[in-house]
């Protein structure tokens, strides 16, 4: 028995090799009663499936396909397999899996395929056979016999489809994505080669490269923030644009106006369909003789369903035509050439979504090599281009201390000569604004306090003490907030701010006039608050994991 069967496995294998082997074929084929696989010759049937695979090279996604066909109403002609309609053409409501497996299936690249789907004996369960079927990768398949089937595509652009829905399923360049950042999975590590992330938290956006810091516990490798990036970026791809706008309105008229004539030829179909079904049933009701009243009640009740269902179709045809005329008008053409004509103006228009922003990237960028220089605000940023050009260019991103500025040395020698000069600290900063100095984070100018609080650290001038009659009675390990901001060289509203959001602990003292704060914060407390102004910017999420101190 067990040769037997190994013979006729392997009979089996030389007929598919052949390409004789029998199997199910799927939507928009048939099979002879010779054996010989055909396109349906159903035309509807045949614009549904075109449509399906143009539908994937414009969206790029299942989703995207799904969310078209049904929100145009378009339905997936399936075949029976079985029953008393066996062989009947029946039109069923479109979704993920049908898409999914019509999108892998060779078939509609011509391709004649075997052994898409081996039986793994360890998976297989006894009494069950359909168990253990496990897929294979196309360099494993048994059989592959290109050109043998009529096809709807061709096999280059199968092999496209499956690259992108690979693409999709894993994190990495895929389809675009929800989300406001506009380089998501397009940005590249210029220090390790990796690919970066990004993450939301506090309204803002961060790209970061943090796979040693995720994998071993290693030092975050660099991030920034998304705005600036994504800024920069966008000038340079509107820049790009603007040359062949003209040409981009005529192609963008052309497919609208191409896009509509395929639904309307959809539509143009299904009410054919529609009143052919009403004219067989009216022919059958005809037919009947009135003495049969028996039969000529239910043939009566399928013509009145049909007719019904007709006036069903063509009202939503109307309804579809008062929505999305068949024929762009002129003003509209003239409104796409206007938009085209200003690509700044239609790039930042409310109803450009980042999807289509990120889309019209992903048409012009391959990669963009991102490398912050030595932890300042200086970063390095290499864009390549589909087509193989690459644009070297610089952005600055916003850093949380001043220490942190390429010019900070000179920053500070500056601010050394004019406070030599005799200059208030107001006016300090008014001079450096007009000379063009940046202060860090997001402020686009010095103020007074900013220019203080950079003198008093590197001993330019002494800080400030309040004239008080007497010394706030402060509880052991409590300290007031100036203090305390000093005693940790930061910023007294970045600490004011941690204890707003509750990192560490204080009470107002009620009894003094200006009712200052008392924190509370002991030895322990103080590292932990060093290590905190210390910590890479990794979001909120991750400093609120940190407690800071105790109640």
């Amino acid at each position: 028995m067990h040769v037997l069967k190994q013979r006729m496995i392997q009979g089996k294998l030389n007929k598919a090799r052949r390409g004789e082997l029998g199997m199910v074929v799927p939507i928009g084929y048939v099979r002879r009663p010779s054996g010989e696989v055909i396109k349906d010759p159903d035309e509807q049937v045949q614009g549904v499936v075109d449509l399906v695979f143009d539908q994937l090279e414009a969206r790029g996604t299942i989703n995207g396909v799904l969310r078209y066909l049904v929100d145009h109403s378009i339905q997936l002609p399936v075949r029976a397999r079985a029953g008393a309609n066996k062989g009947e053409l029946e039109w069923h409501r479109p979704n993920r899996p049908t898409l999914s497996n019509l999108f892998h299936n060779p078939i509609y690249a011509g391709a004649y395929v075997y052994g898409r789907h081996p039986t793994d004996a360890r998976r297989k369960k006894p009494g069950r056979s359909g168990t253990g079927r496990t897929v294979a990768v196309p360099e494993t398949w048994q059989v592959l016999l290109k050109d043998h089937l009529p096809a709807y595509i061709s096999w280059e652009q199968y092999e496209a489809n499956l690259a992108q829905l690979a693409a999709n399923r894993a994190r990495a360049l895929g389809a675009p994505r929800r989300g406001p950042s506009l380089l998501s999975g397009l940005l590249t590590c210029g220090r390790c080669g990796r690919r970066m992330t990004v993450t939301y938290g506090g309204g803002y956006q961060r790209y970061m490269c943090s796979r040693d810091a995720t994998d071993y516990g290693a030092k975050l490798c660099q991030s920034l923030s998304g705005k600036v990036l994504d800024e920069r970026v966008s000038t340079l791809v509107i820049a790009a644009l603007e040359p062949s706008a003209l040409e981009v309105s005529l192609r963008v008229a052309e497919d609208v106006a191409a896009e509509r004539r395929r639904l309307e030829e959809g539509w143009k179909k299904r009410l054919e369909r529609a009143q052919f079904d009403v004219d067989r049933a009216m022919r059958q009701y005809n037919a009947v003789e009135p003495e049969n009243r028996l039969v000529v009640r239910t043939l009566e009740r399928q013509l009145e369903a049909r007719l019904s269902q007709q006036k069903s179709l063509t009202e939503e045809h109307d309804r579809w035509l008062s929505k999305l005329p068949a024929v762009l008008s002129s003003e509209e053409r003239q409104a796409i050439r206007r938009l085209a004509a200003d690509i700044p103006a239609l790039w930042a228009a409310p109803t450009t979504t980042s999807e289509d922003r990120q889309t019209i990237i992903r048409q012009l960028v391959d990669r963009i090599v991102v490398a912050v220089v030595d932890d300042t605000e200086r970063v390095q940023v290499a864009i390549e281009w589909v087509g193989g050009h690459r644009t070297e260019t610089s952005v600055v991103r916003p850093v949380a201390r001043v220490d942190q500025l390429s010019y900070h040395e000179q920053l500070v020698d500056r601010i050394r000569e004019l406070r030599q000069q005799g200059l208030k600290s107001q006016a300090v900063a008014d001079r450096l604004n007009n000379e063009a100095w940046h202060p860090p984070k997001r402020r686009p100018t010095f103020n007074g306090q900013m220019v203080r609080t950079i003198a008093s650290r590197h001993g330019l001038i002494s800080p400030l003490r309040r004239k008080s009659a007497s010394r706030p009675v402060l509880r052991r390990n409590e300290w007031l907030l100036p203090t305390l901001a000093a005693k940790l060289a930061m910023p007294t509203v970045t600490l004011y701010s941690w204890l707003r959001r509750g990192w560490i602990q204080g009470r107002r003292l009620e009894d003094e006039p200006q009712r200052p704060w008392a924190l509370r914060a002991d030895t322990q407390d103080l590292a932990k608050l060093r290590a905190l102004r210390a910590a890479p910017k990794l979001g909120w999420q991750a400093r609120t994991a940190m407690p800071l101190a105790r109640a």
